[in-house]
């Protein structure tokens, strides 16, 4: 079966929430990123100065905290975590990224 890896962007106080419905859809292994971003409406146009502080400072000021929470599961699954990803996330924001996976190596010593 064909496996794909799960990208699920998500605000901060979602990340409970996120990691239950993957769970509760049979999801056994995932890894977390925290991260700073800005969403594509609050940065569209926006332009920075170029000197290295200054441009530190307004990205500062204008990202968000989230988490991106990663797992590799079977295609079919991927469409059911969607869906439940919609459902329990309702009103809420978050992106999902599908990737394929053409093979996974894994070194367990």
């Amino acid at each position: 079966m064909a496996k794909v890896l799960l990208n699920v962007f998500v605000d901060y106080d979602t990340l409970g929430r996120t990691v239950n419905i993957l769970s509760e859809q049979g999801v056994t292994g995932f890894y977390c990123l925290e991260y700073w971003g800005v969403s594509p409406q609050n940065w569209e146009g926006f332009v920075i100065r170029e000197e290295p502080e200054m441009a530190i400072e307004a990205i500062r000021d204008h990202t968000e905290r989230a988490i991106q929470v990663n797992t590799v599961v079977d295609n079919d699954l991927a469409e059911t975590i969607a869906r439940a990803l919609a459902t329990g996330l309702g009103g809420k924001r978050y992106t999902i990224l599908k990737t394929p996976v053409d093979s996974i190596r894994v070194a367990a010593p």
